[in-house]
């Protein structure tokens, strides 16, 4: 099945400011491959919409609202698509309606408008030191966080290319430790050797999904750090901000955590807990995990521990 003409003729606009011939409409197989095309296409890097800069993480990545003055900086599974879609909702972005659904890739690799990457260093420091700019970030425990990445990433989706991209850096070495020559990302890894293994390395190097939290904020001084239980909290302030009714269910969520005590899963391979009814978030921990979390993302505690009532990194 072929990608609609009216979708194809949206991405057409979107990324290279002009409709598909509609005398021989171009045919993709599906979204991925119309999006990738036109991405290396010679006409859309010749765009103004391929014109992003080369800053720096955590800068980078961080998002802003021109329209409301707010600055905000996503942090890996801590509701960062829902908020990202926050952030271009109550912006006067162009091509709204195609840029919510796949808000990550568009973001990062388009120029929206929508991240400081979009911008030139001075305007930058210009926009991030502004007094009119509301700077906020979500914070999220650590033992959460890390259980709700392990579950979209390496159990739900570990054989989905686009998550392997972010788990090969972990399955690959823990495998290889383990006597498996080549990563087997449908047996996958076990939660403990996914704790173990991150918790050994440098922090710096480790994913965006669960490098600490700590390493996001720096390079900007945050006005308020919400946890995610102040999700709502955050959205009525947004409102309050913009004049603008905003969805308040969290998207890309992985309801980790809830369910039944099974001791003993996080030993378990990937196939044998989706054997099982959902499991509680107490079953995949013991005393020697959390020594190991609590002492690699101190400074995550630390800072959670100050967040409530709003406090600055």
């Amino acid at each position: 099945m072929t990608v609609p003409t009216e979708i194809v003729d949206r991405a057409y606009r979107y990324f290279l400011g002009r409709g598909a011939r509609k005398d021989q409409p171009p045919k993709f197989q599906n979204y991925g491959e119309l999006v990738e095309t036109l991405l290396g296409s010679a006409e859309f890097k010749a765009s103004p919409r391929s014109k992003k800069f080369a800053h720096g993480w955590p800068i980078a990545q961080v998002f802003l609202s021109k329209d409301a003055r707010v600055i905000y900086c996503p942090i890996g599974k801590n509701a960062c698509t829902f908020l990202k879609r926050q952030i271009a909702r109550i912006s006067s972005v162009e091509f709204q309606d195609f840029l919510l659904p796949d808000i990550h890739r568009l973001t990062d690799r388009t120029n929206t408008g929508l991240q400081l990457s979009d911008y030139p260093r001075e305007e930058i420091e210009s926009l991030i030191r502004d007094p009119q700019y509301f700077r906020f970030a979500v914070l999220r425990h650590p033992e959460d966080r890390l259980l709700s990445a392990y579950t979209d990433k390496f159990i739900k989706n570990r054989e989905n290319p686009a998550h392997i991209q972010h788990t090969r850096s972990v399955v690959k070495p823990v495998q290889l430790s383990e006597g498996l020559p080549e990563p087997d990302y449908r047996r996958g890894i076990t939660f403990r050797a996914f704790i173990e293994f991150i918790t050994s390395q440098d922090p710096g190097t480790l994913d965006p999904h669960w490098k600490p939290q700590k390493l996001y904020l720096t390079g900007i001084s945050w006005d308020y750090l919400y946890m995610m239980d102040e999700i709502n909290a955050l959205v009525s302030d947004l409102e309050r901000r913009t004049g603008k009714k905003l969805p308040r269910r969290s998207e890309n969520t992985t309801a980790s955590g809830h369910g039944d005590a099974h001791p003993g899963a996080m030993d378990l391979l990937p196939t044998e807990i989706e054997a099982l009814p959902a499991i509680g978030k107490a079953s995949f921990w013991d005393d020697h995990l959390q020594g190991l979390v609590r002492e690699f993302f101190a400074e995550d505690y630390s800072l959670c521990a100050r967040t409530s009532g709003g406090s600055t990194p």
